[in-house]
Parts: C-alpha cells; sequence; structure tokens
C-alpha cells in the first residue's frame, strides 16, 4: 500500500510545472498566496489557465526569453554638471502580456 502512495506521490510530482507569477500580478492558490516575481509548482492543468489568464509565465519561457535577449551595453558620460546615459537598445517597453 505504501508504494501505491509513493507512486502516486512521484507521479504527481512529475506533472508539476514550474510557473512565475507576473509583475503586479497577486495568485492565491490552494490557500498560499504569491506576490509578483515568486515562482510557484503547479499542476499542468492550473498553469495553462492561469498563463492564458495572463497571471503567471512558465519558468521555461522566461528562461529562453533571457537567452535571446543578449547583452546591453551601457555608457555614462558626464560634461560638467550634466550626465548623460547612453544603451545600445532602444527604450521600447513590451506590455506585461506579451502582446506587440
Amino acid at each position: 500500500m505504501a508504494k501505491d502512495k509513493t507512486s502516486e506521490a512521484a507521479s504527481e510530482a512529475a506533472d508539476l510545472v514550474s510557473v512565475v507569477v507576473l509583475k503586479g500580478k497577486h495568485l492565491r492558490h490552494d490557500g498560499e498566496e504569491y506576490a509578483q516575481n515568486t515562482r510557484v509548482q503547479l499542476s499542468e492543468a492550473d498553469s495553462k489557465r492561469l498563463i492564458a489568464l495572463g497571471f503567471v509565465k512558465s519558468l521555461s519561457d522566461l528562461q529562453q526569453e533571457l537567452e535571446g535577449a543578449g547583452p546591453q551595453e551601457v555608457s555614462v558620460t558626464q560634461t560638467d554638471s550634466q550626465t548623460t546615459i547612453t544603451t545600445s537598445d532602444p527604450a521600447t517597453p513590451t506590455p506585461e502580456n506579451g502582446a506587440a
């Protein structure tokens, strides 16, 4: 009997998906509260539903986005009392929901 419970727990753990609560969002799931930027382990069904609602994003998707972003160069120039900050990436903010 104990083997059945152990195998059930192992298969349940294998079905969990790591997600991150998006900025500006707050999640309450199974009696626990999670603030923005918090990593949470959810079932596949729950994670799909919350991704579609725009509350979380899968950790693997976030990692792929960061890998594709590449490095950014920043230079700071100070002349007299004025400071200029220049970056290699133009300032084009993207919406939180990922829509372009």
